[in-house]
């Protein structure tokens, strides 16, 4: 029986909401939202609702504010993710999950590849969707990690760089490049187009989570 938990953890004098869809299982993920990129828009929709018919507890990280937007980048980068770790360690310390996802988006992907160069979390899968490889730092950060998961990018993203992807083919990550995507990974204002795209997304972003074990006979 799933349930929707509103919740909050505090820091300092911060208060940090996130939703948990809630469940028995013993397996989490956590989504990280992009700035203007939230929680109901399709590609986290949809990747809640496959994970939940899959009984899988949803976290969904509020952590972006406007204080956030006025900061230098890189105290920026360390407030977002004290403030997203904040949140792990509490649901963590709960009681313990025994497979961690991740999902991020655009400036999400920011603390997630923080975590990810620090070697947190390494059985996690992980999946940057439209992440910023204009930055070297983070590109270098993806390209050392040895997470296994998904990135996605289109090349009509302001933040798409082919040399970049090239590089983050170092990690263990599957990568997809969109043809003719924009930074929400829609074709221009073409429905039917970003719809396939979105399909072919979510089909991969399954794959990757829930990769299928062939049994030797």
């Amino acid at each position: 029986m799933m349930e929707i938990r509103r919740c909050e953890t505090r820091l300092d004098d911060l208060t940090i909401a996130y939703n948990h869809y809630y469940s028995d299982s013993d397996e989490i993920c956590f989504m990280l939202s992009g700035a203007g990129y939230a929680y109901d828009h399709p590609y986290f929709y949809f990747s809640r609702m496959m994970l939940l018919k899959r009984g899988v507890n949803v976290i969904e990280i509020q952590y972006v504010s406007d204080d956030l937007f006025s900061m230098p980048d890189e105290q920026g980068d360390a407030e977002m993710s004290r403030r997203i770790e904040a949140v792990i360690g509490d649901v963590l310390r709960a009681r313990s999950y025994q497979t961690i996802h991740f999902i991020a988006k655009s400036l999400g992907t920011v603390p997630l590849v923080s975590m990810m160069h620090r070697g947190m979390f390494p059985e996690a899968r992980v999946v940057l969707l439209t992440p910023l490889l204009k930055d070297p730092a983070i590109v270098e950060a993806i390209a050392n990690s040895r997470h296994y998961g998904l990135l996605v990018i289109g090349d009509h993203d302001r933040q798409f760089s082919p040399e970049a992807l090239e590089r983050c083919g170092n990690s263990n990550l599957v990568l997809e490049q969109i043809k003719g995507a924009n930074h929400s990974l829609d074709i221009d204002f073409d429905v039917k187009p970003s719809l396939q795209v979105l399909g072919q997304i979510m089909q991969r972003i399954e794959d990757v989570l829930f990769p299928v074990t062939v049994k030797e006979n």
